[in-house]
């Protein structure tokens, strides 16, 4: 399986090379100065073969093709921009495309980190309790002639079999810390979460939110390299998968097949009603239809976080009483026995 490259790495790549391009020079003399530029070896190891590539096909997007590294998206793109004249601006609108989704992914990241920890923190805070503590207090009871109550004495056989079966539960603490980070940072685990997401009322406009920015997007960079509507609508479909989404696009799709005209498929299909439709209306009369959607791509983004943002502001202080309520609970089982000692002696 071949190492395919993060959307960090495509947008510093992609923007290096449209500036270049951009420049005057060709795309052959963009990559060796890439090259002569890399400080890394998968720097090196990723641009020598584009350049032998180019300069036996003459072609970036042929070249960008065969090293099988680069999004089925890019490459389609980078060909469209190579026919038009367009390079040096396709590049630089996917290095775009390409930041704005390292964006999100890292805000995402950021945002449910700090849950996690906590969890963690917790975790080690009662499994501590379970161990080392309760036996103590066990031994206090038992050398004043008393039995600890029945929640006490259960949370206290839940202690032992952890400390007899600790290899045990090491190795399931270390596949759920391990499930934990391929929840969070894989691409394949986004989409379960995803699809998850559909289904909780409150958070299932977040991930719709987050498809409409990179749909927006990806038709801005079809129309910006020269693609036609048709072909925009298809590649937008495969930057989502928001089941709304997918089927506004391809409702659109089917009004253009009738003759509708672009702008008007769009708002016909419900994809944009209301300001947005008549944004783009305008926009499209005027020749700013890529402007237009790369401000509502960023619009939808900045939605988009807002909510996540909102989201973790609820379940933060919500896994902080669930957590404080159970560590109470567990010490208050131990304790109330013991004031109840203390007060009779007192008496």
């Amino acid at each position: 399986m071949k190492y395919k490259l993060t959307a960090q790495e495509l947008s510093s790549f992609f923007g290096q090379l449209g500036i270049l391009i951009h420049s005057g020079i060709s795309a052959v003399e963009g990559l060796h100065i890439l090259l002569e530029e890399s400080t890394t070896d998968t720097d090196r190891a990723i641009i020598s073969p584009l350049i032998k590539s180019i300069e036996e096909t003459g072609s970036l997007s042929q070249s960008v093709k065969d090293a099988g590294i680069f999004p089925h998206l890019a490459v389609t793109y980078i060909k469209t921009g190579e026919e038009t004249g367009y390079l040096d601006e396709t590049l630089n609108s996917l290095a775009r495309y390409y930041r704005q989704e390292d964006e999100i992914s890292g805000e995402i990241k950021s945002a449910v980190t700090y849950p996690l920890l906590m969890l963690g923190m917790m975790a080690v805070v009662i499994l501590v309790l379970l161990v080392k503590v309760l036996p103590v207090f066990r031994q206090v009871f038992r050398q004043m002639g008393m039995e600890m109550n029945g929640f006490s004495e259960g949370l206290l056989n839940a202690g032992n079999t952890i400390s007899q079966y600790s290899a045990v539960f090491l190795a399931f603490a270390v596949l759920l810390i391990g499930c934990v980070f391929f929840f969070c940072f894989h691409p394949e685990a986004h989409k379960w979460i995803t699809r998850i997401l559909y289904r909780l009322p409150g958070l299932r406009d977040i991930p719709l939110s987050l498809d409409y920015s990179k749909m927006t997007q990806g038709l801005a960079l079809g129309l910006r390299s020269g693609l036609s509507p048709e072909t925009s609508l298809s590649l937008a479909s495969e930057m989502t998968s928001h089941p709304i989404v997918r089927e506004r696009l391809s409702r659109t799709s089917s009004f253009l097949d009738e003759g509708m005209p672009f702008s008007q498929a769009l708002i016909q299909s419900g994809l944009f009603g209301g300001m947005e439709g008549r944004l783009l209306s305008v926009a499209f009369q005027s020749g700013t239809a890529d402007e237009s959607l790369t401000d509502l791509a960023d619009r939808y983004q900045e939605k988009s976080l807002e909510m996540i943002y909102q989201a973790i502001s609820v379940v933060e202080p919500t896994i902080v009483i669930f957590l404080s309520l159970l560590v109470g609970l567990v010490l208050l089982s131990v304790m109330m026995p013991l004031l109840g000692i203390l007060s009779d002696i007192a008496v």
